[in-house]
């Protein structure tokens, strides 16, 4: 977070939607920066584009620079403080960190009744099984490509150890 580079990257652009990136040396007060962040319940990058709409005076791109980074619609938004006891306090930044969620979301999502996400370490290990399995899928497809390769080229014995680790794919695909 204290990098000291100063870019704006438009590779990888997409069409009509432009992304610029920069990158900047905070010169000692990061931890102040993501404590602001946190407090208003919103990520670095939301609470510097603020900050950076309000230093031009850019009206018409507020909403954008304000909004939510999440494919939603740009919400106002509050800053609430509460008083709970510490053991509530304590549970609710747990929770909210075992979810992957900011405490601003993790409340708000509580407040609407809305669906909590499986703990984030479980979809994490979830993803990593499905990566895993895609890359297994792959070298399996591959096999199956020099095989059939192979077979076309009357390479019989060539082909034999494709043939032995196929004859286990069954097992592997259903594990």
């Amino acid at each position: 977070m204290n990098g000291c580079h100063a870019a704006s990257d438009s590779r990888f652009e997409v069409a009509g939607t432009a992304r610029d990136r920069v990158t900047i040396d905070l010169r000692g007060i990061g931890d102040a920066v993501r404590a602001a962040a946190v407090n208003r319940g919103m990520g670095v990058a939301q609470l510097v584009r603020r900050a950076v709409v309000m230093s031009l005076d850019l009206h018409a791109t507020a909403a954008v620079a304000v909004g939510s980074d999440s494919q939603t619609p740009a919400q106002a938004m509050a800053k609430l403080t509460l008083r709970l006891p510490q053991a509530h306090a304590d549970a609710l930044v747990v929770n909210a960190v075992t979810l992957g969620l900011s405490y601003g979301e993790y409340v708000a999502r509580l407040v609407d009744g809305s669906r909590l996400p499986r703990p984030l370490a479980e979809r994490q290990a979830e993803r990593a099984a499905l990566l895993e399995s895609n890359d297994r899928m792959a070298t399996l497809s591959t096999d199956l490509v020099a095989l059939v390769a192979l077979l076309r080229q009357s390479k019989v014995e060539q082909a034999m150890p494709y043939r032995d680790r196929l004859e286990t794919a069954n097992a592997e695909i259903r594990v």
